[in-house]
């Protein structure tokens, strides 16, 4: 945020969202996710569709791998089920693909409703618990280890850091006189003069890649000046939400990030926004929302 829009950036951290206008940024085709919704999971190069058969906890919920229009071959004795939905005029569902997804690569949802709600609850009794090796001659074999190894590299998909200690928040010891700290601040680390009088206050916390700037430039031991090391775990569990990925992607763009570095980013902003406030536990909802809002 450019020097000439602090009076924009306290200004909306003192904003309070209506309730409704809360309310409507879930109800599009990202709202809160439960068992019975098709989406489209997806991270560079990978793909698939998933049908969510179990409650999503911390982020993190079962789904099953479908295909809409592809099955195997007449012949294979593969375990599938082909059915139609109020999206798909054919859907195939593999129970034997299946696994905990984190919403992070949760994309758009598809579908909910009641066909697809009633499959997810059929499918979740009669999910196998073991799942045992097809065999290799089977025609649609080739076809069910490479859904699984999609399935495998979602799972890997990378997180944000998450911080598991609150970090410290104290005044900057630096060298120099007051004018002479911000300066310092502003100059090496490529802040505005507000975020300058912030860190120094104690008010915003170093991220780790300033910290190590400061250090190296100051001559100090690593680890002298206290920095956020990760993202506060409501924080981060909100910002990795499908919500976001749009205004995420959006950022990324527009900043030549990755999408990763965007989300880090972007919840640096929301935090810092945050840390105007009183409360010990802000509406991340609201906080990111209104930094989107400005983005778009």
């Amino acid at each position: 945020m450019r020097p000439n829009d602090d009076r924009l950036h306290a200004a909306l951290s003192r904003y309070q969202a209506p309730e409704r206008l809360r309310e409507a940024l879930a109800a599009d085709s990202r709202p809160d996710i439960s068992v019975g919704q098709i989406w489209r999971a997806r991270i560079d190069g990978t793909v698939l569709i998933v049908l969510i058969v179990g409650d999503f906890t911390d982020g993190s919920g079962e789904v099953v791998v479908a295909t809409p229009g592809e099955a195997p071959p007449t012949t294979s004795t593969i375990e599938h089920e082909r059915v139609p939905t109020s999206t798909f005029r054919s859907l195939t569902l593999w129970p034997t693909v299946h696994g905990v997804l984190h919403h992070r690569v949760l994309d758009v949802m598809v579908e909910q409703s009641d066909v697809s709600t009633s499959l997810a609850v059929q499918v979740r009794v009669d999910l196998p618990s073991t799942v045992l090796d097809e065999a290799p001659f089977d025609p649609g074999s080739e076809l069910v280890a490479e859904l699984r190894d999609d399935l495998a590299r979602l799972q890997s998909a990378p997180a944000v850091p998450v911080r598991t200690a609150g970090p410290e928040t104290r005044a900057l010891e630096l060298p120099g006189s007051g004018r002479q700290q911000l300066e310092l601040l502003i100059e090496t680390l490529g802040v505005n003069q507000n975020e300058a009088m912030e860190l120094r206050r104690g008010r915003r916390t170093l991220t780790p890649a300033q910290a190590q700037v400061l250090e190296t430039i100051l001559g100090m031991r690593p680890g002298s000046l206290p920095s956020s090391a990760g993202i506060d775990p409501a924080l981060a569990l909100e910002i990795e939400h499908p919500r976001w990925r749009e205004a995420t992607r959006r950022r990324a763009a527009r900043t030549g990030q990755d999408e990763l570095s965007a989300r880090v980013s972007l919840a640096a902003d929301a935090y810092a926004l945050a840390a105007r406030e009183s409360t010990t536990e802000p509406d991340w909802t609201q906080r990111i929302a209104l930094l989107v809002a400005g983005e778009a």
